[in-house]
């Protein structure tokens, strides 16, 4: 799907912030999914570059138990090495980056230089205390990979019977760490695009469906 700027029609490009925990990546899977996007989701491929067999990913799997922030430059090697697939008429959904100012400033770039001009920045805002609660009861199924939240002892996934299992990066150490640098590092990337105009903020303490409808009608998507 396509959105009109000023002088031709681009491709819609969506960065998506919100603290951990805020269901962000849940919405962005769902836009990418209606939307035929190509989805770069930052967490997921450092991750996977933290399974890989040489010393830059042992230094990442231990800073991603720690909670630590990943250099910008490694976060922007995954996601770059990606873009530079990404077929020019298709739209992109950024997940989980930019994670600082200098991030965002770099990626404006990178963007214009593709002549990716149409772009639009969701937060999905949640609370500082409700992304701590989220946090503390979320698992991730082993089999189907999707997320849940368990407030009980059940640990057997409802969409596919797999085993839910907690991810490396969510004791709760590494979650306070997380939290605090959304607050140092990312609110400023959200000032900095609110200020440029293009930042749309969503309510992210409804239902996901609740949440999903009100984005597509905030980007003006129905």
């Amino acid at each position: 799907m396509r959105m009109k700027d000023s002088n031709n029609s681009k491709p819609l490009d969506i960065i998506m912030l919100g603290r951990s925990g805020s269901g962000k990546g849940t919405q962005a899977k769902l836009l990418v999914d209606k939307l035929g996007l190509e989805y770069i989701g930052t967490g997921d491929l450092l991750r996977e570059f933290s399974q890989r067999e040489n010393s830059a990913a042992g230094h990442l799997k231990q800073a991603l138990i720690q909670g630590k922030l990943v250099p910008s430059w490694l976060a922007f090697f995954v996601w770059m090495e990606k873009l530079a697939y990404v077929q020019p008429q298709k739209g992109v959904l950024f997940d989980g980056s930019p994670r600082k100012l200098p991030e965002a400033q770099v990626l404006d770039e990178v963007l214009e230089w593709y002549e990716r001009l149409n772009v639009k920045v969701v937060l999905i805002d949640i609370s500082r205390e409700e992304a701590r609660k989220r946090l503390l009861h979320r698992k991730v199924c082993s089999q189907c990979h999707k997320g849940a939240y368990v407030v009980d002892n059940n640990d057997t996934c409802k969409h596919c019977g797999g085993i839910l299992n907690i991810r490396m990066e969510d004791n709760p150490q590494a979650i306070e760490t997380r939290l605090d640098w959304f607050d140092s590092e990312v609110l400023p990337v959200v000032e900095y695009y609110r200020v440029k105009g293009n930042l749309i903020t969503v309510n992210g303490e409804r239902s996901a469906e609740e949440i999903s409808q009100d984005l597509l009608n905030k980007l003006e998507l129905v």
